[in-house]
């Protein structure tokens, strides 16, 4: 970095992100508060198929902006106070740093991507998004057009996994060719923070300290041993450690970047210290509706679940809309004011009665029925270690949806067993219908 962030908020909010996105599975590239085209922009993160710009802003109450004008921020307590006084509002702040950034890019794309696949990419498809830290508040009033998001930051991490952008594909060597464009270094003191200066309090008992206990397999015939080993740890932790990103202090002036590999975690500030953990191969019975994955993270979004009824409040909505030139699907910011033609919400997510219950509405915008298949084969759920095979003789409708145009229907899809009582979240995607893959992130409901 030029300069370290002299708001502690800022820097408390940039940690926060690096320990997410450690979890993250896949090649991530953190920048914070760098510099670029005479702007200091305060984050942007990049992945393989997306380019997020992002402004920070802390605000201790509900929020009222628009495009133009002035935001302000009021206290619970009723006092009010004007964001950036005398400057741009955070709409166009964030505008202003997509253009420097992206110039940026576009100047550079020969010796990001190469000659060969330059004129492939379109950075102009980069997410611009306001982030109202620590979360925007119920009641606040933000109205902006489809060139800019604003999220809370704990609603930040599920938008980074399901969104992306058109025409962006960036290797791994593209994503750690941007760095070096911009001469960074490593920030080593952060990096050095969030590799654990300090040994977790749960390992640090003022006497005796004991060994990890190490719990021993569980033989169930016949026995599915998976390779390599995972971490076993209790299930009531939400672990906050193991953090591996690389950040980048831009030498000169420039600019901090963290490459952070491996899978997302839901933000949180003040989680339980990680419990003792021990290496032990991960033994799954043969069961006809759950077959044993390669590791995916555990990702999740905090709180969400009520813990006694044991039902995820999930109301997320993925929306798209068919281009017609690109024949491809591209989600409603992306359109403009084009109202979004199909709707898929996740509404909740029951884990009652030995099984999982998954509620949805579909709405069908569009001038043509569109049909979701209720089957294993369109419907992936996860937690991590475990894939859940719903049930479509259980389901309503039965193997199939069709919605007609300008209808809304509901759904309900059913996996006849219960959630590994170890797991900390689901992964629930629709693989092909009636778009193309979109990706639900829940919170599992925290054992006794």
């Amino acid at each position: 970095i030029g300069e370290k962030p002299e708001n502690p908020n800022e820097r408390k909010a940039i940690i926060a992100l690096a320990t997410g996105l450690e979890r993250l599975e896949g090649l991530y590239v953190l920048l914070a508060n760098f510099s670029v085209g005479g702007r200091t922009i305060d984050l942007a993160i990049l992945k393989n198929d997306g380019i997020f710009i992002l402004e920070l802003k802390h605000c201790d109450g509900k929020v009222y902006g628009s495009v133009n004008g002035p935001w302000t921020v009021v206290s619970k307590g009723g006092s009010t106070k004007q964001l950036n006084p005398g400057r741009k509002n955070p709409y166009n702040q964030v505008i202003s740093y997509f253009y420097n950034f992206t110039n940026f890019l576009i100047d550079r794309r020969n010796e990001v991507v190469g000659t060969q696949k330059a004129g492939d990419i379109d950075f102009r498809q980069a997410k611009r998004v306001v982030v109202i830290v620590p979360r925007l508040e119920a009641g606040s009033e933000v109205e902006l057009d489809w060139k800019v998001q604003v999220k809370g930051l704990d609603e930040l991490p599920t938008y980074l996994v399901t969104e992306s952008c058109n025409t962006v594909e960036l290797s791994d060597a593209a994503l750690q060719r941007i760095p070096q464009l911009l001469h960074c270094t490593r920030w080593q003191e952060l990096h050095d923070l969030l590799a654990g200066v300090l040994p977790a309090w749960a390992h640090t008992p003022s006497e005796v300290v004991l060994p990890p206990v190490v719990v021993a397999p569980v033989v169930v015939a016949p026995p599915v041993v998976v390779a390599p080993p995972v971490v076993v740890a209790a299930p009531r932790r939400r672990p906050w450690h193991r953090l591996r990103p690389l950040l980048w202090m831009a030498t000169g002036g420039l600019a901090t970047l963290g490459v952070i590999a491996a899978s997302l975690w839901g933000l949180g500030f003040g989680r339980n210290t990680p419990a003792q953990t021990a290496q032990v191969p991960a033994v799954v019975a043969a069961n006809p509706t759950a077959a044993t994955l390669p590791t995916i993270p555990r990702q999740g979004l905090p709180d969400g679940v009520d813990s006694r009824a044991r039902i995820a409040t999930v109301h997320q909505s993925v929306k798209r809309s068919w281009n017609s030139t690109t024949r491809r699907w591209v989600s409603d910011e992306d359109q403009g004011e084009h109202r979004a033609q199909v709707v898929v919400t996740l509404e909740t997510v029951d884990f009652n009665d030995g099984k999982i219950t998954l509620r949805w509405t579909m709405e069908n915008r569009r001038t043509a029925t569109f049909y979701v298949p209720i089957t294993p084969s369109n419907v992936a759920i996860s937690d991590g270690t475990m894939q859940y095979l719903i049930d479509a003789s259980l389901s309503q409708p039965t193997a199939a949806l069709s919605v007609q145009p300008g209808e809304k229907a509901a759904v309900t899809m059913v996996v006849p067993q219960p959630v590994r009582s170890s797991a900390l979240t689901l992964r629930v995607t629709l693989l092909q219908s009636p778009f193309d893959k979109a990706t639900w992130i829940v919170s599992t409901p925290l054992e006794e």
